[in-house]
């Protein structure tokens, strides 16, 4: 005698339970597989969408400027000059920069042009600028408005002649 199968409403016999059969397992795989590759496609377009990977359009250039850029660096260490920068969150989107610049005895330098950045380490699209004016006894300031949290390189330059005469990089993290 067969085992009578349990009834259903109505007096009818219940389903069956749903076999699982290699058509089912290879649809389970594929629906799996096919939704990770597709996110992983996603992914990968907007990456190389937002970022070229290239810093510098040509390296072969930037290279030829390296011996330019040595010199620079002895003549910059030469002059011994200190600088001095703070940069403090003023507002929700606003920072104002601070920079004193000193010689190498020590005494401040006045009367120099200042110009600073603010560049993004991953983004150089965000990358601000502002002209620092002189505050008083070799302090030079500046504002920047619509600066976002996070890290920043401060970048001070003293241009003297139209050539750039000294340079300072500093990691920063605004609140």
């Amino acid at each position: 005698m067969s085992a009578a199968r349990p009834l259903h409403a109505a007096g009818h016999p219940a389903p069956a339970a749903p076999r699982l059969t290699g058509g089912r397992m290879f649809a389970i795989f594929a629906a799996f597989f096919g939704t990770i590759a597709c996110a992983d496609a996603v992914l990968v377009t907007s990456a190389l969408r937002t970022w070229s990977g290239l810093e510098e359009p040509s390296p072969y250039r930037a290279s030829q400027r390296y011996n330019a850029e040595l010199r620079a660096a002895r003549a910059q260490s030469a002059r011994g000059w200190t600088l001095a920068s703070t940069a403090v969150r003023e507002g929700r989107a606003d920072a104002a920069l601070s920079v004193t610049l000193r010689d190498g005895a020590g005494a401040p330098l006045e009367g120099r042009s200042l110009r600073a950045r603010l560049e993004r380490p991953a983004d150089k699209r965000a990358d601000l600028s502002v002209a620092l004016a002189p505050a008083g006894r070799g302090t030079y300031a500046g504002r920047l408005a619509g600066v976002a949290s996070g890290q920043w390189d401060l970048v001070v330059e003293v241009v003297e002649a139209e050539r750039l005469a000294f340079r300072r990089r500093h990691r920063i993290i605004l609140d």
